[in-house]
């Protein structure tokens, strides 16, 4: 077991079980007659934080360093990719202890786990200096965090804000029936913006997971730490969340009565968590990523480029945003038309009628297209599966090349801190070896490169909020093209049609080839489940 502790911040109790279920039943009951109602809370508390862009950090450090690489490259954006789990989990916190005057944080998911006690513990360390920070969290997963929020808000340098709250906060699947078309919209942005002058983007969540800190399993994600014309425009899409009509201070929403954990309980609480051995020796492996530490003594080349970043308007979770302000159709607008090759990662991938044609189209004019996606097993959305196998076969017989992401690496292809982490950190080593792809990202012949937090699925596209950027760097797009080609066949199974048409999946072993026939590691009843899940009339939900 895990030696990292976890912040107390039970619910008083204030009812019997039974009481509990009677009520929920009635309140079911009362629903079901009046769905369509709207759920949302009013508002209580006036707005009293500056937009980003009205504080001058023009004299901070991170401003004294970048400024001057900016100045000699205008209108570019420069960037450096984190592809290792405990390098972004390192810019992170270097760039909290960095912030001299504003930190902007605005996530999907914020996890009461090892990574989220130390993020807030840096948070708290920043606010004490003076820093104004604001944390924008979507409320879907904020049920078992929403009183540490709320302490957290006690303190006059931060405010905590939830992005299309529940107003049922304890038995939210009322605000599911009442108002469904709202609750089934999320916020999935992950942004991260320093001082107005660094922002980071991509597919990471503060949890475990995405760290290589979870006893469970490890998320496979990337980010990327922007510099100049680009943060600007994160920093102006942060400010559109923050101001937004369904964005709500947590003291609006949260009952104070319902939580006993004071301001004073937390800090204390992560302090405690701070000063174990296994969190030292945790933060000692993270110290030895230092990109904003040679960011800091300008020992880091960055490549500076033309960028566009690409994000949905807020007014998407109401069904209201124009055509121009949906991430998809900004996206398509800026990509150019592919010649050669594209190389397309996305966790979920459910390319719909369309969007199979298109790459289809592009495999029979000759563009060389692979997908890497998650195979069933290292899929942590089983629904999802059942949409994307549907195009599967047509994708293969179109020349589209498939690869699913393997559920267990093998033992030499683990991350490199692997050891220290399981010695030292006291993690699973089942848990580290365990994978599971989240990652969203596209390559354009040598052109261009897309990261960020859009998967190409139907809720991407039409449902939820997201946010990402299109780098036109052929350096960055080579070497994603060269790192599919070293990597796929230690990663993932390659799909391939036989002579029968029938799908078999190839993998590359130490032992050699190893061809599947049947779907790998996917039992029976597994198999006849998505089979009838494909068949609902919920693909657009995906």
């Amino acid at each position: 077991m895990t030696q990292f502790s976890r912040i107390n911040s039970k619910h008083t109790e204030i009812s019997t079980t039974t009481y509990n279920k009677s009520m929920l039943a009635i309140y079911c009951s009362i629903a079901i007659t009046v769905t369509g109602c709207s759920t949302l809370p009013k508002h209580t508390i006036e707005p009293t934080s500056q937009p980003t862009l009205q504080i001058n950090t023009a004299d901070t450090t991170l401003a004294q360093v970048i400024q001057p690489l900016q100045q000699q490259h205008p209108n570019l954006t420069g960037y450096h990719v984190l592809y290792e789990p405990l390098e972004a989990l390192a810019a992170r916190l270097r760039l909290i202890d960095k912030a001299e005057k504003t930190l902007d944080l605005q996530y999907y998911i914020w996890d009461n786990d090892k990574v989220g006690a130390l993020a807030l513990h840096a948070l708290i360390g920043a606010a004490d200096r003076g820093v104004k920070v604001r944390l924008l969290i979507d409320d879907n997963n904020a049920k078992h965090t929403e009183g540490i929020f709320l302490a957290l808000a006690q303190h006059p340098n931060i405010e905590v804000k939830l992005f299309n709250p529940y107003r049922f906060r304890k038995y939210r699947a009322i605000d599911m029936v009442l108002d469904l078309k709202r609750i089934n919209r999320r916020m999935h942005n992950k942004s991260f913006i320093a001082d107005h002058q660094v922002a980071l983007i991509g597919g990471r969540n503060m949890t475990n997971q995405y760290y290589n800190v979870s006893d469970n399993y490890q998320f496979s994600d990337v980010d990327v730490m922007l510099f100049g014309t680009a943060v600007n425009d994160i920093s102006k899409s942060f400010d559109d969340y923050w101001n937004h009509e369904y964005a709500y201070d947590v003291r609006e929403i949260v009952n104070p009565k319902s939580h006993r954990l004071s301001y004073e309980s937390l800090k204390q609480q992560l302090d405690d968590h701070y000063k174990k051995v296994t969190v030292q020796n945790y933060l000692d492996l993270t110290d030895r990523s230092q990109s904003i530490d040679a960011l800091i003594n300008r020992d880091i080349s960055l490549d500076w480029v033309k960028a566009e970043v690409v994000k949905d308007s807020p007014d998407k979770i109401k069904s209201k945003a124009k055509k121009q302000e949906h991430l998809n159709f900004q996206l398509i607008n800026h990509l150019e038309q592919p010649e050669k090759n594209i190389d397309l990662i996305s966790a979920y991938f459910v390319p719909e009628k369309k969007g199979a044609k298109i790459l289809g189209d592009l495999a029979q004019d000759g563009v060389k297209v692979r997908v890497l996606t998650n195979s069933f097993k290292a899929n942590d959305v089983a629904v999802v599966h059942a949409f994307y196998g549907k195009y599967r076969k047509e994708l293969l017989e179109q020349g589209v090349q498939l690869y699913e992401f393997l559920p267990a690496l093998d033992k030499d292809d683990l991350d490199k801190h692997t050891e220290d982490l399981a010695k030292k950190a006291k993690v699973n080593i089942k848990g580290l070896s365990r994978s599971s792809l989240h990652a969203k990202l596209m390559a354009l012949d040598e052109k261009q490169v897309f990261i960020g937090s859009f998967n190409f699925d139907p809720r991407s596209a039409y449902l939820n909020t997201e946010i990402g950027v299109l780098l036109d760097s052929p350096p960055l797009a080579q070497a994603v093209h060269a790192t599919m080609d070293q990597n796929l066949s230690k990663y993932a199974y390659k799909l391939v049609l036989n002579a029968n048409k029938k799908i078999t999946w190839q993998r590359q072993t130490p032992q050699g080839p190893v061809v599947y026939t049947k779907e790998p590691r996917m039992k029976w009843w597994q198999k006849a489940g998505v089979k009838v899940l494909s068949w609902l009339p919920i693909e657009g939900f995906m």
